[in-house]
Formats: C-alpha cells, sequence, structure tokens
C-alpha cells in the first residue's frame, strides 16, 4: 500500500508525495528539514528532517598514496663549501680516454687496468663550485 504524506511549509500545505519517496525529495532539495509532514493516523504534524534526514553517505575511502620517490625528497646533493643543492654532481675521471684506448690496443690486460683506475679514481664535484665535500641524502 502507497502512503502519502502531506508537506507543509509556513502553516501551508505544498504537496502530497509518496512516502518511499521522502528521502529523495529531502536530499534534493524538494522538501526542506524544516517542512512539517503528515499522513493518515497520525495524531499531529511533525518536522521532516527528524523522520526522513538525508542519509549521509560513508566517506569513500582514500585513494592509496603513491609512494615516496627520489623527486618527492628534493635534491640529494648539498655541497659543503658553496652550500649549493643538486640531484646530480660532475662525475670526472682520472686519466683520458685516448690512454684507455691505446691501452687497450696494447692488450687485454694492460686496457683493463686501465680502465678500472679510472672507474675507481672516479672522484664527485659540485657543478657550481667544483668542491669534492658533498654531503648525500640517505634514502
Amino acid at each position: 500500500m502507497l502512503r502519502t504524506v502531506h508537506i507543509a511549509r509556513k502553516g501551508k500545505v505544498i504537496g502530497k508525495y509518496p512516502e518511499a519517496d521522502m528521502h529523495v525529495l529531502v536530499a534534493a532539495g524538494t522538501v526542506l528539514r524544516t517542512d512539517h509532514y503528515w499522513k493518515v493516523g497520525m495524531p499531529r504534524w511533525l518536522v521532516v528532517g527528524r523522520t526522513f534526514d538525508v542519509a549521509v553517505p560513508e566517506p569513500e575511502p582514500e585513494a592509496p598514496r603513491r609512494p615516496r620517490g627520489p623527486q618527492d625528497l628534493g635534491p640529494r646533493f648539498t655541497c659543503l663549501r658553496c652550500d649549493a643543492r643538486f640531484d646530480d654532481p660532475e662525475e670526472e675521471k682520472p686519466g683520458n680516454v685516448v690512454m684507455e684506448i691505446l691501452c687497450w690496443l696494447c692488450g687485454p690486460v694492460a686496457g683493463g687496468l686501465y680502465s678500472g683506475s679510472r672507474i675507481l679514481g672516479k672522484t664527485q664535484h659540485c657543478p657550481k663550485c667544483g668542491s669534492q665535500h658533498l654531503e648525500e641524502q640517505v634514502w
């Protein structure tokens, strides 16, 4: 059985609506929470907001946060001399490439030894002042 609800605003009946639609009408603003309602069998008018209040939707779960990476943490290196901050220091290897090629032409042992010494002797410098005194942030 479809029950009809009478709605009154400021003492005047403004409409009749199906009871099942009341929550939707309140949510849409057609019927205000401060309006009064009456249906057959009720001894008096009651406030709409006390019975047909809008259901508060459950909050949507937050999207999982993106893991923090190096790009979120700021520059990785700080120069202790000039206080510059940067991500990639300049790298410098001892010796030169021409000598390395000549050593490889002489033989794999000589080339390997020279290349190894260049790699192991590699140093990092501040791109601004050339200082080797760098502090690295560990993530």
